[in-house]
């Protein structure tokens, strides 16, 4: 199923292609029928307003011709308007061209006319096959380039690369690798957003329409996502564009190659960051203008020299530079105050001042600010002192800004002293850029100075995960969750990286330690994930009754926004563990058309096909597929000499079982399946000793160890 040949999206024209290609396949048609008008693609039975039938000749004949074109998948003219048909599947796609050539009208032929839809048939499907990966069946990246230079000049969004390269040893297991993301990235963007395929498991998205706080929570969210599906390295690159006119390049390249160019930077650096890993290239881009950039040189020189002559003193960040201010503080504090503008800000030393001085004087120099009627914005201000235990002095000036950073996330005209809750915040900034070695260096100085702080704790924690330091990740979360704020978010993420550790029953407890707390504002969706994570869990460990419960609440949920279809397969599962077969099929067989390369849906629904006798001939066919897709997986290889026995082909099943029969978590069930094979060849004292081995193997569960003494008990009878 993996051979390197045309996806099955090439072969032919689909319903969506008709919206995604709009554009290519306009201009088509122009090339094709000179003179007309307008183009509007129509998608029948329901006609769209623009040929709504109106009360006259011309609509009632435009209905009868539009009903002719998808019954009899002919063209047909009406007055000035062409109406071609195009096959989608089982349907019909009619194009409807206004404003024909009154010349043509007269002239043209049926059978010019039958040439003409095949015509542009085709070129509709080379037009398709020039924008489509032919190998994965995503949208090209030429069709990317093409897309982005389409934009408008007043578009803004952003271009997101994801690099997902495999592990795997040979090319069958890349190729697997590569489908399995595939169905992993369409199920996280939903739809939301196009996503095309580059080359070298490299992905794209262009995401119209979003601006630069979007990727602060898309980019992390991501790389968790795909991390804790399993996938062994992700990068991330973030390229925002805001065009506002600049659509021309002034350096003559075109916009898509300077934004590829952009994100292509982006992604290298992400990779140097760690095995998940995202980068912005804002933040690379102009490193000078970031929130938390290095100190100017003149600045610091400035403040060495300043700061030598005392032992002792406060410094204070404004973030204005403006004559009122400047006046305030000279009236305030005196003429000879030591004061530097940088940058529409200004820096105050204070000499032989604590921060809580400098908290009193700042409060007294905004309030003389405030007095005065022609100030339209409030200023806020930053405070460090030194000596300090935890800051060194040439960092004061940063320290400043960090505190700065901090009072912006409250009221205007807000004075703060550095503390815990600023290196939280200046760690969350370094977060959203990708930074994570930046970011734990920010944390863990926030818990120099709140060590229960459960923000920080959980942030650290988030860090060390996706840094692969998973003790260190758990003991940050297991702190957080005994902390006083934001437990439960603590212990879903403690859950997670239990999860992703293989310790299930202990993210069992934690999630359902996390549901116990009662439910706050801004949960909602991790509340959903969670009880999804929670219902796989009960699925892993035989709890079937409980994960069917959760899974069903969450599928119910996910359902009304169109996000469920990943939960099909784990339904299947938690049906047939609670014995409502039928039930599983039914959503076996829509997983199977949601993510057609999913081998353990595919060896699952064998199975039950197998047991509910709905044919062994196609639970053989699901079966020997599941192998095809995972050979080195034992479980689906014990299903497979299942379906094997129950066909006649005990040659084949043996050869399935032998590996098995070695295998510490597949012997318990091919145990029982080499009793079956010795029973069904008639050998009654061999198929009784594999039964009884099944009985006593290590690791057998609860059903294995009943179907085994069934077995023997018929053959005792």
């Amino acid at each position: 199923m993996f051979g390197y040949f045309q996806h099955d999206v090439c072969k032919g024209l689909e319903r969506q292609d008709f919206f995604r290609f709009a554009g290519e396949f306009r201009k088509v048609i122009f090339d094709n029928i000179p003179t007309i008008r307008r183009i509007t693609f129509l998608d029948p039975p329901e006609l769209q307003p623009a040929i709504a039938p109106e009360e006259n000749q011309y609509g009632m004949e435009l209905q009868l011709g539009m009903e002719k074109a998808v019954k009899e998948r002919t063209s047909v003219i009406v007055t000035d308007t062409l109406l071609l048909p195009f096959e989608v599947g089982n349907g019909a796609v009619i194009v409807q061209v206004e404003g024909l050539d009154s010349y043509l009208l007269r002239k043209v032929g049926n059978d010019w006319l039958d040439g003409l839809g095949i015509l542009i048939s085709r070129e509709f499907l080379l037009v398709k096959r020039s924008c489509i990966d032919s190998l994965t069946g995503l949208l090209s990246s030429l069709h990317l380039e093409e897309c982005i230079d389409r934009l408008g000049e007043s578009s803004q969004g952003l271009i997101i690369l994801i690099s997902l390269y495999p592990k795997g040893t040979s090319s069958f297991q890349a190729k697997k690798y590569q489908h399995h993301n595939i169905s992993l990235l369409k199920s996280f963007i939903d739809n939301r957003y196009p996503l095309y395929y580059l080359g070298q498991s490299c992905f794209g998205l262009l995401c119209e329409n979003c601006d630069a706080d979007f990727s602060t929570e898309f980019a992390p969210a991501l790389v968790n996502y795909l991390k804790r599906e399993r996938c062994t390295r992700v990068h991330v690159a973030v390229v925002p564009f805001d065009n506002n006119g600049s659509g021309s390049s002034t350096s003559g390249l075109a916009l898509s190659e300077k934004l590829m160019r952009k994100a292509w930077s982006a992604l290298h650096v992400a990779s140097k960051r760690g095995p998940f890993a995202f980068c912005n290239y804002s933040s690379i881009e102009n490193a000078e203008a970031h929130p938390l950039a290095t100190p100017a040189a003149p600045l610091m020189r400035w403040f060495r020299n300043t700061s030598r002559k005392f032992d002792r003193f406060g410094l204070l960040q404004f973030n204005s530079g403006i004559k009122a201010l400047l006046e305030s503080i000279k009236k305030v504090v005196g003429e000879e105050a030591y004061i530097r503008i940088d940058k529409n800000t200004l820096y105050l030393l204070l000499p032989e001042k604590n921060a809580k001085e400098c908290l009193k004087i700042g409060k007294k120099i905004l309030q003389h600010l405030g007095k005065k009627d022609t100030i339209e914005l409030a200023v806020n201000c930053g405070i460090s002192s030194y000596p300090s235990a935890i800051f060194k002095k040439p960092e004061l000036p940063l320290i400043c800004r960090k505190a700065l950073c901090h009072a912006a996330f409250l009221e205007p005209g807000s004075l703060v002293i550095c503390d815990a809750v600023s290196f939280n915040i200046s760690g969350d900034i370094y977060f959203g850029d990708g930074d994570l070695i930046l970011a734990v260096k920010e944390y863990q100085r926030g818990l120099l100075l709140d060590s229960r702080d459960g923000n920080l704790l959980n942030s650290l924690g988030v860090c060390y995960a996706q840094m692969n330091r998973h003790k260190m990740a758990v003991d940050c979360f297991q702190r957080a969750s005994k902390s006083k704020n934001d437990q439960f978010m603590a212990l879903y993420n403690l859950g997670l990286e239990q999860q992703i550790n293989n310790e299930n029953e202990q993210a069992i407890q934690s999630f359902n330690d996390a549901f116990a707390l009662p439910e706050e504002k801004g949960e909602e969706k991790a509340r959903q994930d969670m009880s999804f994570q929670l219902g796989v869990l009960c699925i892993k460990e035989g709890q079937y009754e409980h994960a069917l419960d959760r899974l069903l609440s969450w599928y119910t949920s996910q359902s009304k926004v169109g996000n469920s279809e990943k939960g099909l397969r784990y339904l299947g599962e938690a049906c047939y563990g609670v014995g409502k077969s039928r039930d599983a099929m039914k959503y076996l067989q829509q997983a199977m058309r949601y993510d057609e390369y999913d081998a353990e849906v595919l060896g699952l629904l064998g199975e039950i096909y197998l047991a509910e006798n709905e044919g062994d001939d196609i639970a053989l066919r699901f079966s020997e597929k599941a192998v095809e897709l995972s050979p080195d997986s034992r479980v689906l290889k014990v299903r497979l000499a299942s379906a094997q026995i129950q066909c006649g082909d005990f040659n084949s099943a043996l050869k399935n079982l032998q590996p098995c029969l070695r295998n510490k978590k597949a012997r318990p069930a091919a145990l029982v399946q080499r009793g079956l094979l010795s029973l069904e060849q008639g050998k009654i004292k061999e198929a009784e000793k594999w039964f009884l081995k099944a009985t006593t193997c290590p690791g057998s569960n609860s059903k294995t160890v009943l179907a085994a003494r069934n077995y023997l008990n018929k053959l005792t009878n």
